[in-house]
């Protein structure tokens, strides 16, 4: 089942463009970001399984976290594309 996820990241895990490069090639994972240091992230893999492929592609370099985003217990302020990929688990038609 697909879910939600926010990956948060510190400077030093990389610029926003390296990290958008290693999401990018996740095979089975929709993204997109709308925060300097932030992607929303759909997939059917957990949290872990996330968190272990950028290790994999960072190394032990930087700080990043991987969080589920709950159905039941969200909220703040952002773009209409971003809470329609939290919600719907697919990006908006165009």
């Amino acid at each position: 089942m697909k879910k939600a996820y926010l990956l948060a990241f510190s400077d030093s895990l990389g610029t926003r463009e390296e990290v958008k490069n290693c999401v990018k090639n996740f095979p089975g994972i929709t993204w997109r970001y709308d925060m300097s240091n932030a992607f929303y992230i759909i997939s059917e893999e957990n949290a872990n399984q996330i968190s272990t492929r950028i290790q994999n592609y960072f190394g032990k370099n930087g700080r990043f976290i991987v969080t589920e985003i709950s159905d039941l217990n969200k909220q703040g302020w952002l773009t209409k594309d971003s809470w329609f990929l939290i919600n719907n688990k697919k990006l908006p038609e165009k």
